[in-house]
C-alpha cells in the first residue's frame, strides 16, 4: 500500500506537469494535486501556491481553489496574499467547514499581525530610552550599540556603521524610528483587512500615523474606531485630539460632549473645550467654563493663564471703545451721555486688568518662573497704575530672561512712572535694541 500511494502522487504530478503545458485541467485536478502535495511530510509550497495560482485564474469562482491557496499562503506568512484569496474565497460562497476554518486562520493571524504591529511600535520607546541614557553617559552605548544595530538590519536601506559613532547626535535615530512606525502601520492596516469589526488597530493606526504626520489618516483612523466603539473612554480622548489638532472644533465638541457624558469632571477635556469655544468666538461660554475648571481645580495653572489673557482681551476691545469714544467727545465735549459711558468703560477695563493680574498672578504661586505671566502681570500692574508692583515683576523677568524686548519696555514705563529717569532710558534703550 505504501508503494502504491507514492505511485499514485507521483502520478497526478506528473499529470500536472504535462497537462498545464497543453490544456486546462479540470478544477478537481487541480484541487486534489494540492491536497496531495499538502499532505507530504516536506511539502513544497511554493509549488502549491503556483498551482493554485493557476487553478484560480482558471476557475476565478471556486470558493474551495480561493481558500486552499490563502491557507498555504497563511503557511507561508504571506498574510496580505492570504488575505486576497480569502477574501475571493469569501465572494465566491464558501461554506461549511471550510468557512469555519477560514475564519479560524483570519483570527490567528490577527492577532500574530497586531502583535507584530505593537512589538515594531514599541521598538520606538526602546531607541528612545538608548538615545536618552546615551545622551547623558556615552560609555552606556557600547551596552545599546549590538541592540540597534539589530533593529536596524530589519530595514535593509537602514545599513550603517553603528560601532563607529562617537556621539548620540551621530545616531541615525530619526530614520530608523520612521521606519519602525512605517511598518507597524503596515501591519496594523493589514489587521483591517483581517477584521474590519475590531476597533484596536484603528486607534493603534491612527496614534503610529499621528507620528508619521499623516494627519488625515490618523483623523480617519481614530474616527472608524469611535464608530465602532463609541463609549470607550481612550477610543473618544484620542478621536478628540484628532479633531481638535485638524481645527474640527464642532466635531469635537460633540465628542467632548460624550466624554463629559461619562466623566464629567474630565479637566483636561473641560480646559479644552474652552479652547475651542474661544476659537469660535463663544466668549461668554468659554469664561464660564474656564470658572468652572478652577473650582474644580484651583492648581490648574493653565485656566487661570487662560483666563486671565481672556480678561485681557476684554481690555482691549475697551480700548477701540474709548477710542471712538473720545473722537465722538472731540466734536461734542459736553455730550453729557459720552462722557458717563466714557468713565463706565474705565472703570470696566480696570475690573479686567485686576481680574487679570489676579489670575496671573495665581499662576505665578503655582509656577514661579513663567516668563510670560511675568510679563502679562507687569503689564496689568502698569494699566492699574502700580509700578512699584510692576517694577518688582518686570525686573525678575529681565533678569531671567535679558533678551525680552516687550519686558525692558514695559519697565521702561514702570521706571519713568517712579521718577526713575536713568533706570527708564536705560531700559528704552535695551528694548530698542533687541
Amino acid at each position: 500500500m505504501r508503494s502504491f500511494k507514492v505511485a499514485l502522487i507521483l502520478f497526478f504530478l506528473f499529470m500536472v506537469g504535462a497537462c498545464s503545458q497543453a490544456q486546462q485541467m479540470s478544477k478537481d485536478v487541480y484541487k486534489t494535486s494540492a491536497k496531495i502535495e499538502l499532505k507530504l511530510k516536506n511539502p513544497d509550497y511554493d509549488r502549491v501556491i503556483d498551482l493554485l495560482e493557476k487553478a484560480k485564474t482558471d476557475y476565478p469562482d471556486d470558493p474551495e481553489i480561493c481558500f486552499l491557496l490563502g491557507k498555504v499562503y497563511g503557511i507561508k506568512h504571506r498574510v496580505k496574499d492570504m488575505v486576497g484569496a480569502f477574501a475571493q474565497a469569501d465572494k465566491a460562497g464558501l461554506k461549511g467547514k471550510e468557512k469555519e476554518e477560514m475564519k479560524e486562520l483570519m483570527s490567528d493571524a490577527f492577532t500574530t499581525t497586531f502583535n507584530q504591529a505593537v512589538d515594531f511600535a514599541k521598538q520606538v520607546n526602546t531607541i528612545d530610552r538608548y538615545a536618552e541614557e546615551a545622551s547623558s553617559d556615552w560609555s552606556k552605548y557600547k551596552v545599546y550599540c549590538d541592540s540597534l544595530e539589530k533593529i536596524a538590519s530589519r530595514f535593509p536601506d537602514s545599513a550603517y556603521n553603528w560601532k563607529a559613532c562617537t556621539s548620540a547626535e551621530q545616531l541615525p535615530l530619526a530614520p530608523l524610528k520612521q521606519h519602525l512606525y512605517e511598518k507597524a502601520l503596515e501591519l496594523y492596516e493589514l489587521n483591517m483587512q483581517l477584521d474590519s469589526t475590531r476597533y484596536e488597530p484603528f486607534v493603534n493606526a491612527g496614534f503610529v500615523a499621528s507620528k508619521l504626520n499623516q494627519t488625515d489618516k490618523a483623523l480617519t483612523y481614530f474616527k472608524k474606531a469611535y464608530e465602532l466603539k463609541p463609549d470607550d473612554l481612550d477610543v473618544l480622548g484620542n478621536y478628540f485630539a484628532a479633531l481638535l489638532n485638524n481645527k474640527k472644533y464642532e466635531e469635537a465638541l460633540k465628542v467632548s460632549d460624550a466624554i463629559l457624558k461619562i466623566n464629567p469632571d474630565n479637566v483636561n477635556i473641560l480646559f479644552n473645550r474652552a479652547i475651542i469655544l474661544e476659537n469660535l468666538g463663544r466668549e461668554q461660554e468659554t469664561l464660564d467654563l474656564y470658572n468652572k475648571i478652577v473650582e474644580k481645580d484651583s492648581n490648574t495653572k493653565d485656566a487661570f493663564f487662560n483666563r486671565g489673557l481672556w480678561y485681557l482681551n476684554q481690555t482691549g476691545k475697551i480700548a477701540k471703545q474709548l477710542i471712538t469714544l473720545r473722537d465722538s467727545m472731540e466734536n461734542n465735549p459736553k455730550a453729557q451721555a459720552l462722557i458717563e459711558r466714557s468713565s463706565n468703560l474705565i472703570e470696566e477695563q480696570k475690573s479686567f486688568f485686576n481680574k487679570a493680574g489676579s489670575d496671573f498672578s495665581r499662576v505665578l504661586q503655582l509656577s514661579p518662573n513663567d516668563q510670560e505671566a511675568m510679563r502679562f502681570l507687569g503689564y496689568c500692574y502698569l494699566n492699574e497704575e502700580k509700578p512699584e508692583k510692576a517694577i518688582e515683576v518686570l525686573e525678575k523677568l529681565v533678569q531671567n530672561k535679558p533678551d525680552d524686548k516687550e519686558a525692558w519696555g514695559y519697565l521702561s514705563i514702570a521706571y519713568a512712572k517712579k521718577g526713575m529717569i536713568d533706570k527708564a532710558k536705560e531700559a528704552e534703550k535695551k528694548s530698542q535694541e533687541l
